[in-house]
């Protein structure tokens, strides 16, 4: 076999490079871009709403005002603001610096530099990027989705709202989507689309061009649109201008970074809610790319908290059984381990009152989730309104309604604090879990015979008869 020369390589240049980039590290260990925090966004919209504020006085009131005062300079003069822009309007934004200093020379050419002048009838680059900023953060488009938007993007407004129609290359065979948006107000998605439409419209005159985000530049080209150059050397000339910073650094301001941007936000509004946070992706594009983001750790990890105090709670929650429930149980004594979570043999104890405690019937007096297996259950009687032993019957509800009573009778002795710590719970389960579940016609019954001047007495079966 011909030894290989170390000029020579099995490889090839292109196969080379693929390799190097992948041993750089194990595919997909790369740190997700994160949202940013919501102080670098205020930051953002702020100094964005300034840019854009000042395009649009200089573009539809400044602008205008001062051309109407200009005249031909051929005959009236080259020194004059109102003469040059009149030129530029003349030449359809195309006459430049260059084009003056030869004619008047480089002095008066500096005085009334095209380049300043035309921003008085053109938008710059830099105008266009603080709009494409705030859209960008309103809607969570795609930034080259956004970019590629057309004069004809707005379809079908009503009621306030808008869609708005762009191109997702990425997605084959439906590259064409429209999303429905707000509309209407400065803020809005719809009315941002509405200004660059109206600040771009005498660009789009000379272009003919249907592409939105259109602008002139300082020596006199009419660019069609917003590159991915020009959008990183914007976003760097934004930083700067309006000294943006991040923990005291210069603000490293990446556009793909707003959609995930946008992205969190709804998510937290939203409590993480898939159904309105997909929009636009699959759910598995949605939790890998924009949930799962250093940004909303806190919220995932509150949600676990939450979700273990819901299951917590739901094991401390009695049992209600209704009175419709408790004739089916005697019609289908089987059924009970579906409602009640007992076999069918230890269901007549509990329908018969047999296994009765003061304010509910128990499970298993002596299987208590505050005891050991075998030994009594010790806590208090109303500790069976936050006990998942607990069954509670119709039967039981004079007796709760009694204890009700005297609570709330107890709340006008008893400091806040002390009876909040007693009785608090107790009385949330009566008012939110208890009656509610029960007729109103049960209800009253039940708490006529608590008002009954005769006193209530209910105590376990097997502590009366002496076990």
């Amino acid at each position: 076999m011909r030894r290989l020369s170390d000029k020579e390589s099995v490889l090839s240049p292109v196969m080379v490079r693929r390799l190097t980039y992948i041993a750089a590290g194990p595919v997909g260990s790369y740190a997700p871009r994160d949202a940013y925090p919501p102080n670098i966004v205020e930051q953002l919209r702020k100094a964005a709403r300034v840019d854009l504020d000042h395009a649009v006085r200089r573009l539809t009131l400044d602008g205008p005002a001062l051309l109407t005062q200009g005249q031909d300079p051929r005959t009236a003069g080259w020194d004059s603001d109102a003469n040059v822009l009149w030129e530029i309007h003349r030449s359809e934004g195309r006459f430049t610096r260059q084009q003056l200093a030869q004619l008047v020379g480089g002095t008066l050419a500096d005085k009334h530099s095209p380049g300043r002048l035309a921003q008085l009838l053109y938008p710059t680059s830099h105008d266009l990027f603080a709009l494409l900023l705030l859209f960008c953060l309103e809607i969570g488009m795609e930034l080259e989705a956004a970019r590629e938007l057309t004069s004809g993007c707005l379809k079908n407004p009503n009621r306030g709202y808008v869609q708005v129609e762009y191109l997702k290359r990425r997605r084959h065979a439906q590259e064409w989507n429209t999303i429905r948006v707000r509309d209407g107000s400065p803020n809005s998605p719809g009315g941002l689309l509405r200004l660059a439409l109206r600040l771009t419209a005498p660009v789009r005159e000379v272009t003919g061009s249907p592409a939105l985000w259109q602008f002139r530049t300082k020596n006199g080209i009419l660019s069609t649109g917003l590159s991915p150059g020009t959008g990183s050397h914007m976003a760097q000339s934004f930083v700067s201008v309006h000294g943006l910073t991040n923990e005291g650094q210069p603000l490293d301001l990446c556009l793909s970074r707003l959609r995930k941007t946008y992205k969190a936000a709804v998510y937290k509004v939203t409590g993480g809610r898939m159904s309105a946070f997909v929009q636009g992706h699959s759910p598995d594009v949605a939790a890998a790319h924009y949930a799962d983001i250093p940004s909303l750790r806190d919220l995932h990890e509150q949600a676990v908290v939450d979700g273990l105090q819901d299951a917590l709670s739901d094991a401390q929650a009695p049992t209600i059984l209704t009175p419709q429930e408790e004739a089916h149980l005697v019609q289908h004594p089987m059924d009970s381990d579906e409602l009640l979570g007992i076999a069918a043999e230890d269901l007549p104890p509990l329908l018969s009152g047999e296994s009765d405690l003061w304010l509910s019937s128990c499970r298993s007096f002596f299987d208590s989730p505050f005891s050991t297996k075998g030994k009594p259950c010790p806590v208090s009687f109303f500790a069976c309104l936050g006990c998942g032993n607990a069954v509670i019957t119709r039967r039981k509800l004079p007796a709760i309604l009694a204890f009700l009573n005297h609570i709330e009778a107890e709340r006008a002795r008893t400091p806040a604090a002390e009876w909040a710590a007693r009785f608090g719970k107790a009385h949330r389960q009566i008012l939110q879990l208890v009656i509610p579940s029960f007729s109103e016609g049960d209800v009253l019954s039940a708490k006529a015979i608590a008002e009954s001047s005769e006193p209530l007495l209910f105590l376990p079966h097997n502590l009366l008869g002496g076990h």
